[in-house]
């Protein structure tokens, strides 16, 4: 459980890092763009790495909120945590939102289809 809070607070922060990175070389045009890629780099970099470890953070936890969910539904006992906390993520998407819209969006979009992705079943047994 511990292990889960960590990711979560990880994903939070990875959140902010890729909103505040991605806001810095966020032009209009793809000329400024492509400008600021070159120029500097390490922002872009920094960016896309937070992406991916907030990404896995996030994404895992949606997914055992899922896994925890359809579990609920068969009246299996012991998902409580595991739902609340998922519910816990999706809502720190809203503390992200002042920063930058379309960045809380993109970071979202990425976390939710890496959860998708990585979903099996419980019966399954083999966990991603």
């Amino acid at each position: 459980m511990l292990w889960k809070v960590f990711r979560l607070v990880i994903g939070l922060l990875c959140g902010y890092l890729f909103i505040i990175s991605l806001s810095a070389i966020f032009p209009v045009q793809s000329e400024e763009f492509l400008g600021e890629f070159i120029l500097n780099p390490f922002q872009f970099l920094a960016g896309a790495v937070a992406l991916v470890f907030g990404m896995y953070a996030f994404g895992g936890l949606i997914r055992d909120g899922g896994v925890g969910v359809i579990s609920a539904s068969k009246g299996k006992k012991g998902f409580g945590a595991d739902i609340i906390l998922s519910i816990t993520c999706l809502t720190s998407f809203l503390l992200l939102l002042p920063l930058g819209v379309w960045q809380t969006a993109i970071f979202f979009v990425f976390c939710l289809l890496y959860g998708m992705m990585s979903f099996s079943s419980p019966e399954d047994g083999n966990e991603s």
